[in-house]
Order: C-alpha cells, then structure tokens, then sequence
C-alpha cells in the first residue's frame, strides 16, 4: 500500500491567523440587516447604556427572546468588533457609519465588500495580546486582496477556471508565515496548489500548536479551517466569489469583474501599528489606544461606487429602449432624450413601472424619476389616470439568500410626505436575492398605522406582514 504524501507547514513557519467568529454566520445577512437597521438612529450613549440597548435589540431577533445573557453579550461583541456596528468617540458609543449606511441601502454584497476592503492582519477586530503576537511576528496581511490575486494566478497557469478550498488556502497561504509575513507571491501558491492536487497531497492539521494541552487532543479539520473559510464565504456574500452551489470549491466571480480589480488595484492599509513592529517591547495600553483609530478607519469609506449594486451594461441599455419606446408611444412616435437617474433598485422599479403600465399608457399616463437632492420624500411619480397619481418610495434590499427579515427604515421626510399624499403614497419594497426578485406594495402607510395595522418605532423602522400590503414579481426587461 502507499503511504500518501503529507504537506505540512513547517513549524518555524507556522502562525495561526484568526479573527472574530459570530455564532449566527448561518443567518448572517438577516442578523446585521436587523441589527443595522435597529440601531441606525440610537443615540450616543455611555458604554454601559449603549451595550444595554444594543443587547435589548439583539434579544428580540428570531429565537433569542430565550437565550441566555452570556449569548446575547457574545452576540453583541462579535457584531461590535468584527463587523464594526459601534463607534466610539469622547468616550462613549454610537452606531457605525456602516451600520448607518447597510440601514439606508440595504445592500448586503455593498456592505460586504466594504467589510473586506478594510480587514487585514492585524487589525482591531481582535484582542489587544493577540495583535501584539501578530506584530511581533511580523504579520502584514489582507486576506481578500491576496486570495484574489491567487484566484488569478491559477486561472492564468490553468488557462481555465481556477478554483481553492478553505484547506488548501489554509495549508498553502492563511497559516504560513512564508505569505503573511515574508510575501511570497500569489503566483507561488497557485503552482503549489496545482502541484499538491498532481501529486494527491493529504493535508496535515494536526500541528503541535493546535494541541489542547488539556486533553492531548488536536481540534477537528473543520475547526482548523474555519477561519480562511469564514473569509471565502465573506468573498461569495460580496459577488467577489462564487461556489458553484458547493461549500468546497471557490471560484472568481467573473461578472463582477469591476469590483474585483478595484480590491486588486486600490488596495489600503491601517499603518496605526506600523510604528511597534521594530519594538522589542510592546505595551498592551498603546495597542488598546489604537483601537478607536481602528474603527474610524474601517468606517471612512464611504462612497466607493463600485461597490454599490448596478444594472449591467446590457439592462442599461434594454431599459433605455424601454424608457424611449414608451414616451415615443407617448408623444406621438416622437423619440425623447432620457437618463437613468437613481441607485440599482430605484432603476429596477422604475423599469417595472413602465412594463406595468405599458399596454394601458395612454397620453396623460406619464412615470417620471425624481432626482434625490429635491428630496420630495419619494422617488417615482406614476400617472395612472388622469388626476390620479401614484408616489412611490423604493427601499431595497439585496442579499445572496432568502430573507425573511421584512423590515426597513423611513426617513422624516417620507414619513411626512406619505401622511399627505394618503393614499396615493406607497411603498415598493424590492427584495433581490440568487431565487427571486419580488416586491411587496404598501399604500397608505401611515393610514395602516394609525389603524394598528403596521408596526413602527420611534426611529420609523417599519415591521410589516403579508397582511399589511401585497407581493408580487418584480417585471423585468
């Protein structure tokens, strides 16, 4: 029989890299929307309070009416630190842009990839000690630009699709400091990826480090891997990646070919700790004082539009003959100049609009999109009749899964628009994910308000059911 051949980082070489892991990665995308959306409009508070009311929002999401205390600050922590929900600032607490910007757009894909864009090794989502081990290691690292890049590399050697899997990217790349620390290149991992799988190399886990002096026992493969994996399913939940419908397999999203070369191109890098890696002392003080740093960091960038969700080239232009048809069938057969004004979903509903009302458009039945800075407090304006016009406010969200999280936030003004506009004034809510494109329509909001039929908060974050409006397929071009 033949023994397989073992790879294994050598020990001298070895550092293993983690983060923050949430216990609710399974309901991901549903957590951060609600949680996002909850405390976009909380006020600054002291430390104590903030936790508090953070805690209090955490606890009525799904089943955690019954989870212990401990769940709920675990919960809290992880969502703070990871995902940077919380800042601080003279000393006491406030929602995040991010957590600002996810309520307001809604996008999840956005917001991963502005997640990504950030995290490196070290950063500020880990403790105090643990950057400390990193720095004096030497760690320099950003996970998403470098398995881009090794993604990449292999498509080139192969000539074909290349693909990488949580081991191999933690055998070859996550855990040796030959990468995280010295720099070898993406291009060198690719080949030795491509020459393990040649040669049906079995992967090694069970490093001397990982041992639990306890028990003697080493941790599971899967335990091992999680950390580079978390990662990748970060990349899918960003369209940076794709699993082919696997959790083994890791490809580069092609279609989102823009997004990707701006991580490739437009890289950054928190330098707040450059200024220790030549000390041979560090104090635990001067790393917790940066962390403020950290979170302002992770919060600046805030109008990347690559990042935002588009109509691709070919909707754009199917939406512009659309538009033209339309108002030439308006106008007599005449054509009209006409400029998609507005964000992914707005354009989405605005092109459903037309579909919608197309066969029975006659001449005073006109769809316009109203600019933003008019702030009117909605986005489309529909005639459906003569005298008879339907005001329409767009909210999206956008996700790689099925939400069931029926949730978004009003501003002042759309709130006071809807209350007089009455009945002419709805709500489109698209929800766009991998199986559907659909869109719940609410009319007369603040009518089903007042009626106790809506759910509302001080903040204006509506809470609907199926009862409080209707659903319907998103019409596409």
């Amino acid at each position: 029989m033949i023994t397989p051949i073992k790879y294994k980082i050598p020990d001298e070489y070895f550092f293993r890299l983690h983060h923050v892991r949430p216990r609710f990665k399974t309901d991901i995308e549903e957590v951060l929307l609600y949680v996002a959306t909850s405390i976009s409009e909380m006020n600054v508070l002291p430390k104590k309070e903030s936790d508090k009311e953070l805690n209090q929002v955490i606890k009525q999401f799904k089943k955690n009416r019954s989870s212990s205390d401990k769940t709920i600050n675990n919960w809290r922590t992880e969502i703070s630190a990871l995902f940077a929900f919380i800042q601080k600032s003279e000393k006491k607490l406030h929602p995040s842009k991010m957590a600002k910007r996810l309520s307001r757009n809604q996008y999840l894909d956005e917001f991963f990839n502005y997640f990504l864009y950030t995290f490196q090794y070290p950063g500020g989502h880990t403790r105090p000690d643990y950057i400390k081990s990193q720095i004096h290691a030497g760690i320099k690292f950003k996970p998403c630009t470098y398995i881009l890049n090794i993604l990449a590399e292999g498509e080139k050697l192969l000539k074909k699709p290349f693909s990488i899997t949580a081991e191999e990217l933690t055998q070859c790349a996550y855990y040796d400091l030959r990468v995280t620390r010295d720099g070898r290149s993406p291009k060198e991992v690719a080949k030795l990826v491509l020459e393990n799988r040649k040669n049906k190399v079995k992967y090694d886990y069970k490093y001397e480090q990982l041992k639990n002096e306890k028990t003697g026992t080493f941790p599971s493969s899967g335990d091992v891997y999680r950390y580079a994996g978390d990662i990748l399913d970060y990349m899918v939940l960003a369209n940076l990646l794709h699993d082919k419908g696997t959790s083994f397999y890791y490809y580069l999203n092609d279609e989102n070919e823009n997004t990707i070369n701006y991580h490739l191109t437009q890289t950054t890098w928190f330098n707040s700790y450059d200024e220790f890696y030549n000390k041979p002392e560090i104090e635990t003080s001067d790393i917790s004082n940066a962390e403020e740093v950290w979170f302002n960091y992770v919060n600046d960038f805030d109008s990347i539009e690559v990042f935002s969700p588009q109509l691709n080239s070919k909707q754009s232009e199917n939406l512009s003959k659309l538009i033209q048809e339309y108002h030439s069938q308006l106008k007599g057969g005449k054509s009209v100049p006409t400029k998609i004004i507005g964000d992914y979903g707005e354009s989405l509903i605005l092109a459903h609009e037309y579909l919608r009302t197309k066969d029975k458009s006659k001449r005073q039945h006109i769809i316009n999109k109203i600019p933003t800075h008019l702030g009117v407090g909605y986005d489309i304006q529909s005639i459906e009749v003569e005298k008879n016009k339907r005001y329409i406010e767009v909210k999206s969200t956008k996700s790689k899964k099925a939400s069931s999280i029926n949730r978004f936030k009003l501003t002042p003004n759309e709130w006071d628009t809807a209350e007089t506009m009455g009945d002419r004034y709805f709500i489109y809510y698209l929800v766009i994910n991998d199986t559907e494109k659909k869109i719940f329509t609410i009319q007369d909001p603040v009518k089903k308000y007042n009626e106790g039929e809506l759910k509302i908060d001080k903040y204006l974050v509506v809470n609907f059911s199926n009862s409080n409006g209707n659903w319907q397929r998103l019409l596409e071009i």
